[in-house]
């Protein structure tokens, strides 16, 4: 499992789709067979982690697994399918069924490029003639309105926030004035405890 991409198209970066979608795939790799990766297989998952990076909207895209060329949709689409289970016992109880609608979501981007998060933002771009800096700083404005207006602001806590805020500054300023050991002394009395 990669890290993952802080989305410019939510408004807090990520939403509990893909929070969920993330859930079910780490219970997913957990209960997944997997045996040791090996040299060869390691140096396969690197590659094809780069290959994705740079490559992965290139319609076609092969990837390598276990000495051999996999399209890269079908394998997707194969752990996809491999996943439903895992999220039907995620939405046990669950009428709504939040996970198995969190990976429908992701099936959806699978079949359909063009409802991926890349896809939209380069759509975007076409049709605005902005940058990616630009719609980025938009659409941060945008969500700066939002959560402003959805809570007004608390004048005392603000107020609380700056002195705090101020006082820490007024440390480090303190901090940095002070004298300071030369950086042999004060890396053997920092390995010394």
């Amino acid at each position: 499992m990669r890290s993952l991409d802080v989305s410019a198209l939510d408004p807090v970066g990520v939403n509990q789709n893909k929070m969920r979608f993330l859930e079910a795939f780490a219970a997913f790799c957990a209960v997944a067979p997997s045996p040791p990766i090996d040299q060869g297989a390691q140096q396969e998952f690197d590659q094809n982690h780069v290959t994705v990076a740079r490559r992965g909207r290139e319609p076609g895209l092969s990837l390598r697994f276990d000495g051999r060329d996999v399209d890269m949709k079908t394998w997707a689409a194969e752990i996809l399918d491999a996943m439903q289970g895992t999220c039907e016992l995620l939405d046990h109880g669950d009428a709504t069924r939040p996970y198995s609608a969190a990976l429908a979501v992701q099936s959806q981007k699978l079949a359909d490029v063009e409802a991926t998060p890349s896809a939209r933002l380069l759509k975007e771009m076409r049709d605005t003639g902005e940058s990616f800096f630009d719609i980025a700083l938009r659409m941060s404005r945008t969500y700066k309105s939002y959560f402003t207006e959805l809570h007004p602001p608390n004048e005392a806590r603000t107020a609380e926030f700056t002195a705090e805020a101020e006082a820490s500054l007024e440390a480090q300023a303190r901090l940095e004035a002070a004298p300071q050991p030369p950086f042999r002394d004060y890396l053997a009395a920092y390995l010394a405890d």
